[in-house]
């Protein structure tokens, strides 16, 4: 049984709740509500019966004795139930535990797995996201359980206490309980608003203790001598997240000692209303003993319940702030719309006055792009650092949304569709994927169909020339779980192999040289041309060399295309291709 995510959010939580691990794990679900159904019936039998046989022993006499004996073995038995029930609860929320934390991850992982890769880098988006996580939906219902079977418990204790003439004691027990819960409701809100406040704080302190800690960071900080400021930096978020941290217990705790401060005064009067009262009229010693062990019940029970009505108030917000994230913006592939067009004609790409925009940006990062890339055509993105190549090849693989302007993609006569772009594109990254896992599963996860299939595996890695280091398919890689550490050219041609599996009308190199020596750098762009064959091909690169191989180089500068033509025309030009090329030339004279 699955729910859309608009039911998720419109749903009670406790009934989202019930509802997902009932169907996910039905036989631990019931086992969990029976036995907090029994906790409260076991409780009253046991303490009638204790009251019974207190009764029996004050007035003795040989009649009795049977009685007796039968009465205490009879609590033995509601004793070993109340154990045997205990343990049997405890089983089920274990169980329930691990389904409920699955549960939850992959909830947010598939609305990640929906939102649009713009929104995705938007630090708010982040932002929601640790908070979405710091949900436990076993806390949730075992609140909403605790809640209910407290309220259940102490309502029959109170009617307990006035049925037998305490009717006084026991409202004002009642109204000291619901002043305790509006306290600690709003201590509850306080207390989490900070918390919540506190998330981006801790997101900065743990990417600052990762730039400390990881390997691949951790050679230029020790050369640039940067682990001082880093410190700094991480003392100076620590303290700020310490400060409201210690707003966040001085606030809990003085709120705690008063209610403590509260239950004392109200167990001392209880107890000393019922050894006056009972005493005075002459009552039977086992109606005191019942009254003084329902009396303890109940400052056992408020306490619990004030305590478990806290923690429900932090959970309710907390899945607030989950369906909250599970409520953004998806891009949604409707079925209907999905494209057979199964040809394999190139890919022609049209841009239109395309303009883009980050979110959390005031500038347009691209500004009136306009280009055809026609079927077959091998394309270059040239341009220094930040002046836009990427961030176009992402919005052309339907990644991004144009802030405004358009982008088509057409095979033969058919238009394909903005969501489809990418299952008919091979696309290498700059930051590829580093799998810490077998060699077979990294390459793999260009076609997935492939990952029993040897032969195609190993023509793929023989392809990417990534058979010359001495590894076979089920070999372990990445040294994070113990695996062969490779060097970035190795795990470059994983990635080349990884696109080579799939079929794609289109082609992207994205910086696909950087990590690789010279000599492996030509292998691969022999690779790359290779792969890129009868397909519509798109290069990012720096090294401007390759740009000579293309049909036509569009020069970026500040977001925005300065030059296009073919090498030879740019060169006549004589504007700022020609100069970039000339000084990377002279590099290498």
């Amino acid at each position: 049984m699955e729910y859309t995510y608009k039911e998720r959010c419109c749903l009670p939580d406790f009934l989202y709740v019930v509802k997902l691990l009932y169907v996910k794990d039905r036989r631990n679900s019931l086992l969990y509500f029976i036995t907090n159904l029994l906790s409260a019936p076991i409780l009253f039998a046991e303490l009638f019966t204790t009251k019974y046989v207190v009764d029996l022993i004050q007035n003795f006499n040989p009649n009795t004795y049977q009685h007796i004996l039968l009465l205490v073995s009879l609590l033995m038995v509601m004793l070993y139930l109340a154990g045997l029930n205990s343990s049997l609860r405890a089983i089920a929320i274990t169980n329930l535990t691990s389904t409920s934390i699955y549960e939850l991850e992959h909830s947010i992982l598939e609305k990640t797995s929906k939102l649009s890769t713009a929104l995705l880098e938007d630090p708010a988006t982040k932002t929601k996201r640790e908070k979405a996580k710091r949900l436990s939906l076993i806390d949730l219902l075992d609140q909403w359980t605790g809640v209910t079977v407290h309220l259940i418990t102490l309502v029959a204790l109170m009617v307990v206490l006035s049925v037998y003439g305490f009717y006084i004691l026991a409202l004002i027990i009642l109204g000291v309980q619901i002043l305790q819960l509006y306290l600690m409701k709003r201590m509850s809100q306080k207390v989490e608003s900070i918390s919540a406040n506190q998330t981006s704080s801790v997101r900065m302190i743990n990417y600052l203790v990762d730039l400390l800690i990881n390997r691949n960071s951790i050679p230029e900080v020790r050369m640039y001598r940067m682990s001082s400021y880093l410190f700094s930096s991480m003392k100076e978020s620590f303290t700020n997240n310490f400060k409201q941290m210690h707003r966040k217990v001085i606030y809990s705790e003085t709120h705690n000692f008063s209610q403590s401060l509260i239950m004392i005064l109200l167990n001392g009067t209880t107890i000393a209303i019922l050894a006056i009262t009972i005493g005075s009229s002459g009552q039977s010693a086992g109606l005191f003993v019942l009254l003084l062990q329902i009396s303890s019940q109940l400052f056992i029970v408020i306490p619990a319940l004030t305590r478990v009505y806290a923690d429900l108030a932090k959970s309710r917000l907390r899945y607030e702030d989950y369906t909250s994230y599970l409520d953004l913006e998806e891009q949604v592939l409707r079925d209907q719309e999905v494209n057979s067009n199964k040809n394999t004609d190139p890919m022609k790409v049209q841009v239109h006055q395309l303009f883009f925009r980050y979110p959390t940006n005031a500038k347009n990062t691209l500004s009136n792009i306009n280009m055809t890339i026609h079927p077959g055509e091998r394309i270059a993105f040239v341009g220094e650092n930040g002046s836009g190549k990427s961030t176009l090849v992402k919005l052309i693989l339907g990644l991004y949304p144009a802030t405004a302007g358009n982008i088509q993609w057409f095979k033969g006569e058919n238009e394909v569709l903005a969501h489809n772009v990418t299952q008919d594109t091979r696309v290498v990254f700059q930051d590829f994927i580093k799998l810490q896992r077998p060699i077979r599963e990294n390459i793999a996860l260009g076609n997935m169909a492939t990952i029993h299939d040897d032969s195609r595996l190993l023509a793929a890695m023989r392809t990417a020339e990534a058979d010359n280091y001495g590894v076979r398919l089920d070999t372990l890689v990445g040294p994070q779980f113990g695996g062969i550490d490779l060097s970035g050219g190795q795990w470059q041609r994983l990635a080349i192999a990884r696109a080579y599996l799939k079929d794609g009308a289109l082609m992207i190199f994205d910086e696909p040289t950087a990590a690789l020596d010279p000599y492996a750098e030509q292998q691969a762009f022999d690779t790359f041309m290779k792969l890129g064959e009868q397909r519509t091909s798109i290069i990012v690169t720096h090294r401007l060399y390759m740009s000579k191989f293309v049909d036509k180089i569009f020069l970026f500068e500040d977001g925005e295309i300065v030059e296009s033509g073919t090498h030879e025309e740019l060169m006549r030009v004589d504007g700022k291709y020609k100069k970039m090329f000339n000084r990377q030339s002279s590099l290498y004279v």
